[in-house]
């Protein structure tokens, strides 16, 4: 009786991976070495001798007698590893295959299981510590073979337990409050504290009747916390030709068995891998690492969280279009939208955009208002001001319009304009889920994601991304937060229709290509010297004042805090009407000169210069207009009592 139950027992754990996806599940006794679940803290063997005959019955002793020879160190895993095999189910017809991808050096691993057409994956983020698992199918298609998920989800990485798959990588160290990569041997459970003895050499069809070294060990591990025999066939050594991988000796198949244990229940414990494909420290790229482009998971961790953004920045922005029809072809070809360069400033509530419209730039918000659009567009917004400022290469007109609240710098609602956020203008709006790190553009990024289901067809999935640049090595370290740098930004509009047995899929993507990203205040002149405002009709005065090299030697500081005392001061109903043209010190004068220039009304209730003039001139002769900046402050006095209207001077 007790024969026959081991005997029931081994059997059903030889194939610790089901062969059908239905079995992957539910086979939870079936453990592979790299198990991540919770075990009982007492070994099976509490004082290890290195004799592993003590775990069997004594009718299965002889079988061990004489096993184990002295310690070598037998062939080297390596740091890092690629680890590809096949195996075949127990009670099913269909074989199921394993790939493991261990790359010590980027901190990563990848677990990945094909079976009856799904797929497995867990990946392993050390660095982020974080681990992405999905599982998906393909659909029978006559054409495009997207991958569609049934399920993905980012997880904490110390207590990640896999809904899929029942092998892991450990933590290193065990107890440690985070997860550190294990080494390879540590991972194999081969080589470095683990202890193998050589057996000889053996060649039947298990080796592929491939000549094969065995090293043996009895392991007893604290990770799985369980004792069991491990035994390493390493062949190739006197091929004449290399494995496919490249190599010219590899493992070529393993077993390990024994027991752990579960809780409070001791289980047993086997696995058998015939192994085609071992690569020792190989080339990864980072498409090994990546889940389907296509897919969306969502994030059960809050480990990962989208850059702090700047208040006030400028880029360039590329935008394309494309379609994808049945057969996974462009149809129509791409379609380059608009090329633009914006600059954005929070605390002024300005904005400017140079582009090369397209047909739909030239149809949509303030544009289409203006005719003959040919080449290069200029627009210069003021949003409390409500209007903007329009140039254009086909002639020297100067447009001003009313500030459409559908253009793209807008937040499309309310009655009237009001600034984008910058978390809109990103596409960085809704319950965005970290994704992981790909190439976007050349650069390496990192990826967060959004999907939606249209409500009025099931059928149809909208799925929105947005990449920004990974942080730098140094920035890794340092304690600061990584620096927001956007990559991309995408939108997907998905469609699979059709019978069950013959699909359609059809997509439709936008993307956004961001370049030249500056975090700094863009200066003043980008607005104020905008080409419409250099056509408008202006006085020109002068403020003439004594002064250290304080305010010369800071010309960049001092001339944007003097635009702002002039706000103080004047109150107006938009700044773009104030331009101060330069600072110069004459040789034949001591003075400082700021050539100042204030543009006439452009509404028809604006104040008019004069009283600007007279407002500055009053301020002066009370001294009491002051420049202040960077914890300096410089008074303006009046320095001569004659005053023409083109002239304010102050000492």
């Amino acid at each position: 009786g007790s024969l026959e139950i081991l005997s029931r027992r081994l059997s059903y754990s030889l194939v610790w991976f089901p062969g059908s996806a239905d079995m992957i599940t539910r086979m939870r006794c079936a453990t592979f070495v790299l198990l991540v679940i919770p075990l009982h803290t007492n070994a099976v063997i509490d004082k290890f001798e290195g004799k592993c005959e003590k775990l069997f019955n004594p009718w299965l002793r002889a079988r061990y007698m004489g096993l184990f020879w002295p310690s070598t160190s037998g062939p080297s895993v390596g740091e890092s590893y690629i680890l590809k095999y096949e195996y075949q189910e127990f009670f099913a017809s269909q074989p199921a295959w394993l790939e493991e991808y261990f790359d010590h050096k980027r901190k990563r691993a990848k677990i990945k299981a094909v079976s009856l057409g799904v797929e497995f994956v867990d990946i392993y983020d050390f660095a982020t510590q974080t681990v992405t698992s999905y599982k998906s199918r393909k659909p029978s298609t006559s054409g495009w073979d997207p991958q569609t998920q049934d399920e993905c989800g980012i997880y904490n990485i110390k207590t990640f337990k896999s809904q899929y798959l029942h092998m892991g990588f450990p933590c290193v160290p065990k107890s440690s409050d985070t997860c550190g990569m294990p080494s390879a041997k540590q991972a194999l459970r081969y080589g470095g504290s683990y202890q193998y003895s050589s057996r000889g050499s053996i060649m039947n069809p298990s080796t592929r009747n491939i000549n094969s070294k065995l090293y043996t060990a009895c392991i007893d591990d604290e990770f799985m916390n369980g004792t069991y025999e491990s035994y390493y066939y390493w062949g190739g050594d006197d091929l004449s030709f290399p494995f496919p991988s490249g190599g010219k000796e590899m493992p070529v198949r393993i077993e390990q068995h024994g027991k752990y244990w579960n809780y409070t229940t001791e289980d047993e414990f086997r696995i058998v891998k015939n192994i085609p494909w071992y690569q020792k420290d190989p080339e990864f790229s980072d498409d090994m690492f990546q889940i389907p482009h296509s897919m969306y998971c969502k994030s059960y961790t809050k480990l990962h969280e989208i850059p702090a953004m700047p208040r006030s920045f400028s880029f360039s922005q590329e935008e394309l279009g494309f379609n994808l029809n049945s057969t996974g072809f462009l149809a129509g070809g791409f379609s380059p939208l608009s090329f633009k360069q914006i600059w954005y400033s929070d605390n002024l509530t300005y904005a400017r955009v140079d582009m090369n419209p397209s047909q739909e730039d030239k149809g949509g918000p303030i544009l289409k208002n203006v005719s003959g659009i040919y080449g290069h567009v200029s627009i210069v917004l003021d949003f409390p001001y409500d209007l903007a400022f329009l140039a254009h290469s086909a002639n020297d007109e100067c447009h001003i319009l009313p500030i459409d609240k559908d253009f793209f710098l807008c937040t499309g609602e309310g009655n009237k304009c009001e600034q984008i956020g910058r978390e809109k203008l990103f596409g960085m709006t809704g319950n965005l889920s970290y994704k992981g790190k790909y190439k976007e553009s050349g650069f390496e990024g990192e990826t967060w994601s959004r999907l939606q289901v249209d409500e009025k067809n099931p059928k149809m999935k909208l799925r929105h991304e947005v990449s920004f640049q990974a942080a730098t090595p140094q920035a890794e370290s340092n304690s600061a937060r990584k620096e927001f740098i956007p990559i991309q930004q995408a939108d997907y509009r998905e469609e699979i229709s059709g019978r069950k047995d013959k699909q359609e899929f059809k997509q439709q993507v936008r993307i956004t290509n961001y370049y030249e990203f500056n975090r700094t205040q863009p200066e003043l002149d980008v607005y104020v010297k905008h080409p419409c405002l250099q056509r408008f009709k202006s006085k020109l005065y002068t403020l003439e004042f004594d002064g250290p090299g304080l305010a010369e030697t800071n010309k960049a500081r001092f001339l944007p805090q003097l635009w702002r005392a002039i706000k103080n001061v004047c109150k107006p109903e938009t700044m773009l009407r104030f331009e101060l043209l330069d600072l110069r010190s004459p040789v034949w004068i001591s003075e400082k000169v700021v050539y100042l220039r204030i543009l006439d009304p452009f509404k028809e209730n604006d104040t008019k210069t004069d009283i600007f003039f007279l407002k500055i001139k009053e301020h002066v002769d009370a001294e009491t207009f002051a420049v202040c900046f960077k914890g300096f402050t410089k008074v303006l006095e009046e320095k001569r009592d004659a005053v023409d209207s083109n002239e304010v001077y102050v000492g």
